[in-house]
């Protein structure tokens, strides 16, 4: 399994209902993590990318837009445990 397939498998496990209600789409395997894009009814819409920081053995969450094609960081939250994932997420996806 790669990273990107055990943080999919991680966001399920805590709550099964969690990408859909953030309307996640265009999962995409980064190497180092998973990316998606938000949407529908939430009160943020950008990109959400959750990285794995090898080093402490916890995720860094960084949430940004592509403006101008240039991506922009709105927010970062680093060293998540997986089990706090879905609720960092949903704090800022809504």
């Amino acid at each position: 399994m790669n990273v990107a397939q055990i943080i999919l498998g991680q966001i399920k496990a805590l709550d099964k209902w969690a990408l859909g209600a953030w309307g996640a789409k265009e999962l995409v395997n980064m190497g180092d993590g998973l990316k998606f894009k938000t949407g529908g009814m939430v009160k943020w819409k950008g990109y959400v990318y959750v990285k794995y920081d090898e080093g402490q053995d916890l995720y860094n969450v960084i949430f940004g837009r592509i403006r101008k094609y240039e991506w922009k960081v709105d927010k970062e939250v680093n060293g998540v445990f997986a089990e706090d994932l879905v609720r960092i997420i949903d704090g800022q996806v809504g």
